[in-house]
């Protein structure tokens, strides 16, 4: 065997041992874009800001319906507690004097 280290480059000549398929530099770029899906990024981009306004108005409606129901439960205590207060300060011969002139009418 030839252990030689030193091979000099006339010795190897000057072809090139790989090649490139034709076109491919051409064709590279709409290769890379079908495959990665640039189409659907461009649709999520668009589609994006509807779906974050969509669920800020979901929200709003279910916090103003959840307010709603609060406000319609205050005040239904609000009549409770205020028919109880003019009712702790009527003495209940007053009343009954006052439901007697009510049928007689």
């Amino acid at each position: 065997m030839n252990d030689r280290k030193n091979i000099l480059i006339d010795e190897i000549g000057k072809e090139l041992p790989f090649t490139v398929p034709e076109n491919y530099f051409n064709q590279f770029a709409l290769k890379i874009e079908d495959q990665i899906g640039y189409g659907n990024t461009l649709k999520r981009k668009l589609l994006k800001p509807w779906m974050y306004m969509t669920a800020m108005f979901v929200g709003i409606l279910i916090m103003s319906q959840i307010f709603y129901t609060i406000h319609q439960n205050n005040l239904t205590k609000n009549a409770e507690n205020y028919e109880s207060y003019v009712l702790s300060q009527v003495d209940e011969s007053t009343l009954m004097d006052y439901y007697v002139e009510q049928s007689k009418k």
